[in-house]
């Protein structure tokens, strides 16, 4: 199995707007996240943000998404209002 490979995923408002402190559209985001993944026309990237998404329940914060060999491995996330936090 390969090292899975990591991107911190920012949301504002249930959007995705970052991914690694790089301003992107949903779309931009999605190709990065599947180019990372090395995965080319997939649903990977949308699947991740749909699941990081859900990790934030107020839609603001930071997603820590693993992902290796086509799926996604691995979230952490921070946010004001989450439960959870990177530390964890």
């Amino acid at each position: 199995m390969n090292d899975p490979v990591h991107a911190v995923v920012t949301f504002d408002g249930g959007v995705v707007v970052a991914v690694d402190g790089e301003t992107v559209s949903v779309a931009e985001a999605v190709r990065e996240l599947n180019f990372r993944a090395g995965v080319v026309k997939s649903s990977l990237g949308s699947v991740a943000l749909r699941v990081a998404r859900m990790a934030l329940p107020s839609g603001f914060g930071e997603v820590d998404v693993a992902l290796s060999e086509g799926r996604v491995v691995g979230l952490r996330a921070r946010s004001e209002e989450s439960l959870y936090d990177f530390a964890s």
